[in-house]
C-alpha cells in the first residue's frame, strides 16, 4: 500500500473505533478492504491493538477508583439517604400520573429479536439498548447482518417483523401507524385499523395503506415488492401516482423513476425445485460476468446486455462475496464476507421446501489468497416465511470444502440436505441452534458467509428433490 492509502485507512479505522464513522465512510472502508490483503492485515492488527488498550485502561481506572472509594464512602452514604428520601416522596405523589403518561407515549414493544440490531430514539437522537420487553417510541431500527431479525408488537396487537440487512423508521401520525422501510424485508400482520387512520408503509418507489391484512414487503435501493397473503393492500407508485389494489395471493413491484406496467399479478402455485438465475436473484454481492464466451464474439456480448436469455446461456454470471462490517456498541467491529441470493424474494412463484430437498451449490474458492488452505468452510443460511404468512425464522449450517493438495483446481460442488440446517433461536442468556425442520416453509432467500476473505464465488444454487 502507498503511504497515502495507509493514511486514509488509518483515518477510517480511527473513526470506526471512535464510533464517529459515517455510512459513506463505512462503504469506502469496505471497498478498500475488499481486494487488498495488506489492508485486511492492518485492519485486524489495528482493532486488536485498540481492544488491548481498552482493557488496560479499564484495569487502570478500576485501580484508581478503589483508591478513592474509602475517601468518598461516608459522603456517598449521606447523599444516598437524602436522595432516597426525595425519590420516595416524588414517586409516591406522582406514580399514577407518570405511569399513565408513559403508557400513552410508547408505540410498540419488542417481542423477540436475533442477530445485530441497533435502535435510535428519534426524540433524543441517542442509541438505546434493544431488548425483549423494551417499550419503543418513534425511532430508527437497523438490522446489521443477514441473520438479523426483530419482532415488534403495537398496542392493538398488530405485529411487524423486519429481517436481514434492513432499516425501518417507526413513527406515529395522530394515532396512525407510520412505517418507513428504507431497505430490507418486512412482514406485517395488521389487525383492523381505524378507517380514518390506516397504517401507512413508505418504501422506495411506493406508498401503501393498510386497514387489516397480512403481507410482506421487500425493499431495495430502487424498488419495492409487495406480496399480499391475506386481505387487501392499496399501493401507490411514487413516480406517477398510479394506484393498484393488491388482493390476497397477488404481488406488485413498484420501481423508482420507471414507467413500466404497474399491475398486481397472481402468485402462481408454489414450486419445490428451483435454480438460481443471475443477475435476477442477486440481493447482495459482487456480480461477475463470465468472459469465456463473450470474448470470442463481440456481437454475443452486445446481445447478452439486452437479452435475459442470452445472459443466462451465453454469458453466465457468478456472485462473489463482498466485505461487510458488523458494528455493535460494546463489541469490537467484525469483518466478514457475504452474498445474499433471492429465492421467493425474486421469483414470480413461491418456493416451498420439501422434506427431501437438497441444495446443490457450485462455486469456487481462490486458493491463491492469504489464509486459504486445502480445507475451508463457509456458513450457509436460509430465511423462511410461513407458507401463507409472514416471517418464520432463519436456519443455518456449516459446510467444509476440501481440496486435493496435489491439484490446483479452485472449483467445488457440494450437496447439502435440508436436515443439515438448524434453526437459530434467541435464548435468554445466549443464542442457540435447535434441530427443527424447515420443511413446509416458504424459502425467502439464502446467504453465504465467511469470516476471512477466501474469495468465495457462487456460480449457481439448485434445489432438487432426492
Amino acid at each position: 500500500m502507498s503511504s497515502e492509502q495507509l493514511k486514509v485507512l488509518h483515518d477510517l479505522l480511527s473513526r470506526l473505533v471512535d464510533e464517529s464513522i459515517s455510512p459513506e465512510e463505512i462503504t469506502n472502508l469496505e471497498r478498500l478492504l475488499e481486494h487488498n490483503q495488506e489492508a485486511q492485515k492492518v485492519y485486524l492488527h489495528y482493532l486488536a491493538l485498540h481492544h488491548d488498550l481498552q482493557n488496560e485502561n479499564r484495569v487502570e481506572l478500576s485501580f484508581n477508583e478503589k483508591k478513592r472509594e474509602n475517601v468518598s464512602r461516608l459522603a456517598w452514604v449521606a447523599a444516598m439517604i437524602i436522595l432516597c428520601a426525595t425519590v420516595f416522596f416524588y414517586v409516591s405523589n406522582n406514580f399514577d400520573s407518570n405511569e399513565k403518561d408513559n403508557g400513552n407515549l410508547f408505540l410498540a414493544e419488542v417481542i423477540a429479536y436475533d442477530g445485530l440490531i441497533e435502535w435510535k430514539d428519534s426524540k433524543t437522537g441517542n442509541d438505546k439498548k434493544f431488548k425483549v420487553g423494551e417499550k419503543l417510541t418513534s425511532g430508527r431500527l437497523e438490522g446489521l447482518s443477514a441473520n438479523s431479525w426483530a419482532e415488534i408488537k403495537f398496542k392493538d396487537d398488530t405485529k411487524v417483523i423486519v429481517s436481514g440487512v434492513s432499516e425501518l423508521i417507526l413513527s406515529d401520525n395522530d394515532g396512525a401507524k407510520m412505517l418507513n422501510l428504507i431497505r430490507g424485508d418486512l412482514s406485517v400482520d395488521a389487525n383492523p385499523q381505524p378507517k380514518d387512520k390506516p397504517m401507512k408503509i413508505i418504501s422506495p418507489g411506493a406508498r401503501a395503506e393498510v386497514l387489516g391484512t397480512q403481507f410482506n414487503v421487500v425493499a431495495s435501493a430502487d424498488s419495492t415488492r409487495y406480496v399480499v397473503n391475506e386481505g387487501l393492500v392499496r399501493v401507490r407508485r411514487t413516480h406517477d401516482g398510479s394506484v393498484q389494489e393488491v388482493p390476497a395471493n397477488h404481488y406488485v413491484i413498484a420501481r423508482l423513476n420507471n414507467s413500466d406496467e404497474f399491475k398486481s399479478k397472481p402468485r402462481i402455485d408454489s414450486q419445490k425445485e428451483w435454480s438460481s438465475e443471475f443477475p435476477r436473484d442477486v440481493r447482495r454481492g459482487r456480480l461477475i460476468q463470465s468472459n469465456k464466451i463473450t470474448s470470442l464474439n463481440p456481437a454475443i456480448k452486445i446481445l447478452s446486455d439486452f437479452s435475459p436469455a442470452a445472459q443466462r446461456f451465453l454469458a453466465p454470471y457468478s456472485l462473489r462475496t463482498k466485505p461487510c462490517l458488523w458494528l455493535e456498541k460494546g463489541r469490537k467491529p467484525e469483518l466478514h464476507f457475504s452474498v445474499n441470493i433471492g429465492v421467493s424474494a425474486t421469483a414470480d412463484s413461491p418456493i416451498v421446501l420439501d422434506d427431501g430437498a437438497v441444495f446443490k451449490i457450485r462455486g469456487s474458492i481462490d486458493r491463491s489468497m492469504f489464509g486459504v488452505d486445502d480445507s475451508n468452510y463457509f456458513l450457509m443460511g436460509l430465511t423462511s416465511n410461513l407458507a401463507n404468512g409472514g416471517f418464520a425464522g432463519k436456519f443455518v449450517t456449516k459446510e467444509t470444502v476440501k481440496f486435493d493438495p496435489n491439484h490446483n483446481e479452485n472449483t467445488f460442488e457440494v450437496k447439502i440436505p435440508i436436515e443439515d440446517f438448524w434453526k437459530i433461536q434467541k435464548g435468554n442468556q445466549s443464542d442457540k441452534l435447535i434441530q427443527t425442520s424447515s420443511a413446509g416453509l416458504e424459502l425467502f432467500d439464502i446467504w453465504f458467509l465467511t469470516y476471512q476473505n477466501i474469495g468465495l464465488e457462487i456460480f449457481n444454487v439448485d434445489i432438487i428433490i432426492k
